[in-house]
């Protein structure tokens, strides 16, 4: 196997922004401001009041209020998203990847959530669908750049 050169790892091409990558660039917006907010409201009312959340939902889990809960949505979810969407924008390499691993962190987060707390509302498949919405709109928006990455390895 030979070391990749840097002129071949200069012909990657950037990700387009086509219909993919304005869709995930579009979810990962809805996904931060949604994410932002949640988050904030849990970090400034650990005790769920804002979000009418009883803390008897969190029994048996490893938080005594929602104050980590909300730092985890609102920094990862919320900030992370808006950072990959700008990374997206800017074209970097790394944006479909990053926006696919926000879009499956989503939907694993939506499925503990629901172990944890045992109760649904429509926010749960809203968000777990924009999560699926976002991995797959990376995927076939950071095809071109994986095959491209792939072959300059070989």
């Amino acid at each position: 196997m030979t070391t990749p050169t840097v002129a071949a790892a200069a012909n990657i091409p950037a990700p387009a922004m086509g219909r993919a990558g304005r869709m995930a660039v579009g979810l990962l917006v809805w996904l931060g401001l949604g994410a932002s907010a949640g988050g904030a409201a849990l970090v400034a009312k650990p005790d769920g009041s804002v979000m009418q959340m009883p803390l008897s939902w969190l029994a048996g889990s490893p938080f005594p209020d929602f104050f980590v809960p909300g730092l985890i949505l609102g920094g990862l979810f919320g900030l992370g998203s808006f950072a990959v969407a700008v990374m997206g924008l800017r074209r970097w390499h790394i944006a479909p990847f990053l926006a696919f691993a926000i879009g499956c962190g989503m939907m694993i987060w939506i499925v503990v959530e629901l172990a944890i707390i045992r109760g649904i509302s429509i926010l749960h498949p809203l968000y777990f669908l924009t999560g699926l919405a976002i991995a797959a709109a990376a995927i076939s928006w950071g095809w071109p750049t994986f095959r491209s990455w792939r072959a300059s390895r070989q």
